[in-house]
């Protein structure tokens, strides 16, 4: 008897849990945003093409939940169409690929011409414009953006040449194959320059400052002065790698240098941001051991530039060599590298003295280009190009075809400008002079090829 009761409730709560998901499959659920903002758009009329008897709104929040018994996942089109932007249709399972997340673009409007971009009329890829390259490609360098112009602190200009990929892709034999292990060719050299891009004029010069040689550094903008802080020199013979213990101080307007010898946190890939008259710097690795295993930091500091002191903040949740950018007072980490390439978004409050987690980007990536505009923190590695909106928590992924790593990316005048960095080409990794320009009007005529909201 006992058995026979305990199989009715387990047929009871099977049919309940069948019914839930009934119910569940019967309604699509999802999210419309305005493209250029990220914000919820409200009061967006969503109805079935062939039956408009079935559909919804979205509310304040942009949610909207559809009836979507009897209609056809691939073929049934839905259309989102509300005042002001240009109306789309998608199928319900073009609204599942594009996870749920739909985007309207405002209909631009010019006396009596209008101009409407339709979802099909977007472009695969994110176009940009070949600015004067870089005199000296480098890549791991400290940079920062002062009154329309980039200075490009040192760098690392070191070419390899994969010979070891080169040799199990091209060799015929095994001869050939030690061969061409052996014809491995390391190019050496960190930069001691300051070079000085204009985007108003496109040009580029070198300042007459002379600098330390350095790489894996950073550089942070306070008002005229720049801090050039950290990263590491090679010995005259190239064999030994030295971590740097001071700070080189440049004032723009003089032109002057001088060097400050108290620095605390002698590392390489740290992250490093300028908050009021304070510079923040937070991670990096401190060591490597002679079979090239690193030691990470998870220490955080703030130095302040008026009194010359340093106090040492709350530990970062790990440890980690990390990129960051400042959007009001958080201190955003993005992605990092711990043994492994990172995906994870998270901030440090400064007000607060507290670490919060976003969430997960698409990819991993080890050391991405970062800068921001109001509440939009973007994101370069490789060929893609990120947006993330701190507001609304709405992560979007945009392709290129540029094949670009350890660069940096600098926001002015509704433009992104990517400078240096690394490409791999024909097995060899060279350090890049390319300058690319990117419209920030374009991601409203380029597809997103990934979205989601993280939480």
């Amino acid at each position: 008897m006992y058995k026979i009761l305990t199989l009715m409730k387990f047929a009871f709560f099977f049919l309940c849990v069948l019914s839930m998901h009934y119910i569940t499959a019967q309604q699509l659920k999802g999210k419309v945003l305005d493209r250029d903002t990220n914000t919820p758009l409200e009061d967006v009329n969503i109805y079935f093409k062939s039956d408009t008897s079935t559909g919804t709104v979205s509310d304040e929040d942009g949610v909207f939940k559809l009836d979507i018994k009897n209609h056809d996942k691939t073929s049934d089109d839905i259309v989102f169409s509300v005042v002001g932007y240009t109306s789309l249709e998608y199928t319900i399972e073009e609204v599942k690929s594009r996870n749920y997340i739909l985007f309207l673009n405002k209909k631009n409007e010019d006396l009596d011409e209008v101009l409407v971009v339709a979802d099909y009329d977007l472009r695969p890829e994110l176009i940009y414009k070949k600015m004067t390259p870089l005199t000296w490609g480098v890549h791991h360098f400290g940079a920062v953006l002062v009154a329309d112009k980039i200075y490009v602190f040192g760098g690392d200009r070191t070419a390899i040449i994969e010979s070891e990929k080169q040799a199990m892709e091209q060799a015929l034999d095994m001869d050939e194959f030690f061969k061409m292990l052996k014809s491995k060719l390391v190019y050496e050299q960190y930069s001691d320059k300051l070079q000085v891009y204009d985007i108003a004029k496109d040009s580029i010069y070198f300042s007459d400052l002379e600098l330390k040689k350095r790489a894996y550094h950073e550089a942070v903008a306070i008002n005229n002065t720049v801090y050039v802080l950290g990263g590491k020199s090679l010995s005259r013979n190239k064999l030994k790698e030295y971590l740097q213990n001071d700070i080189e101080v440049v004032d723009l307007d003089y032109k002057q240098l001088k060097i400050d010898n108290t620095y605390p946190h002698q590392a390489i890939n740290f992250a490093a941001v300028a908050y009021q008259d304070n510079v923040i710097v937070m991670g990096g690795s401190t060591s490597k051991s002679s079979n090239n295993k690193k030691t990470f930091s998870n220490k955080s500091y703030i130095y302040n530039t008026t009194s010359g002191y340093w106090y040492e903040l709350a530990k970062m949740t790990s440890a980690k060599e990390v990129n960051a950018v400042l959007v009001n007072n958080n201190v955003y980490l993005i992605g990092g590298f711990n043994t492994k390439a990172l995906a994870t978004i998270e901030y440090y409050n400064i007000k607060t003295g507290n670490w919060h987690t976003v969430g997960e980007m698409f990819t991993a990536m080890e050391n991405p280009a970062l800068t921001h505009f109001n509440n939009v923190i973007y994101i370069f590695n490789d060929d893609t190009l990120l947006t993330y909106n701190t507001v609304t928590h709405v992560l979007n992924s945009y392709k290129t075809n540029l094949d670009v790593f350890n660069a940096s990316l600098f926001y002015n005048n509704g433009k992104l400008f990517l400078v240096g960095g690394l490409t791999n080409y024909n097995y060899t990794i060279s350090p890049a002079s390319k300058i690319y320009q990117f419209d920030l009007r374009d991601l409203s005529r380029t597809q997103i090829i990934e979205t989601k909201v993280l939480h």
